[in-house]
């Protein structure tokens, strides 16, 4: 009973996230976690020579979704085990991603408004991604654009 997920914390008390700065940093993480696994369900060498997502066999609940936790996710968290093991498990995932894997970096994007030759995927901290046309960009470039989307704004002026 201690591992199974069974404690929805935003339906118990969503301000736990605003009050431990911990639990919200394993939800952000859990949540760009979970987009993370959308590229390696087309990856095979994540899913067969990496084996990236059995890094998380202990909490297979975390890449089902990122809301449900176990009593043990939170005496872990209390113990200061479970941000840091997230947290490398995180940089493994994204380091696939970004790096080490040629198929998984052909989903990146350049940022539509400055260009800049880094690549963008969603679960930047630094990125936007527009809910509506799903473009990414700069978080900053964003911002700059007084939080338009260039994308939602072309398709606009080529649906006039």
């Amino acid at each position: 009973m201690l591992r199974k997920p069974v404690l929805c914390i935003q339906n118990i008390n969503p301000m736990l996230f605003s009050y431990l700065s911990e639990l919200n940093d394993v939800r952000k993480l859990r949540e760009e976690i979970l987009v993370m696994k959308q590229y390696f369900l087309e990856c095979s060498d994540a899913l067969r020579t990496d084996r990236l997502l059995c890094q998380l066999s202990e909490r297979q609940h975390f890449v089902e979704n990122s809301d449900m936790y176990s009593m043990q996710d939170l005496i872990d968290l209390a113990n200061d085990v479970l941000l840091p093991e997230i947290t490398k498990i995180h940089v493994n995932f994204s380091q696939h991603v970004r790096t080490d894997c040629e198929k998984c970096q052909k989903h990146g994007r350049i940022c539509v408004v400055c260009n800049t030759g880094d690549l963008l995927f969603p679960f930047d901290f630094a990125a936007f991604v527009c809910p509506k046309c799903e473009i990414i960009l700069h978080r900053d470039c964003y911002l700059q654009k007084n939080q338009r989307c260039p994308g939602c704004s072309r398709n606009r002026v080529g649906d006039s």
